[in-house]
């Protein structure tokens, strides 16, 4: 009786820790791409593929150097939506350089440690804005 007890223990506590793990691991975007019509005045469309409905967001780093210049919470979406972003962090527009464009999920307005798909490169010449 005693062994079966140890033996039920250990594969309930096995379960529990694989179910824990699962439910950590919630699926981020699958992808994403971005495009630009070529004027930074129209912005960009972000375009995730979503498994699940998530609160997305935009984590924006200056490149080389790899320099946070901010975080965008673009809102609530599921499915494959087209998202219109500005080119806006902290109420301004870019300025011309490159940066590089991370995709993540939100929580309570910061980004939540779920893995992201891919960062996407973003380059602003002048009034230009070019993907890739």
């Amino acid at each position: 009786m005693r062994i079966k007890l140890v033996g039920f223990l250990a594969a309930l506590a096995t379960m529990l820790a694989g179910s824990t793990a699962w439910a950590a691991m919630q699926p981020a975007p699958a992808s994403f791409t971005l495009s630009a019509s070529g004027n930074v005045s129209q912005g960009v469309t972000v375009k995730p593929v979503l498994k699940k409905p998530r609160t997305l967001g935009l984590v924006i780093f200056k490149a080389p150097k790899h320099t946070e210049v901010g975080t965008v919470v673009l809102g609530a979406f599921s499915g494959h939506p087209l998202i219109h972003w500005n080119l806006k962090v902290h109420g301004k527009v870019l300025s011309s350089g490159s940066y590089v464009i991370s995709l993540r999920v939100f929580a309570h307005a910061k980004p939540a440690d779920i893995p992201a798909p891919p960062p996407r490169k973003l380059t602003i010449s002048g009034h230009h804005v070019r993907v890739g």
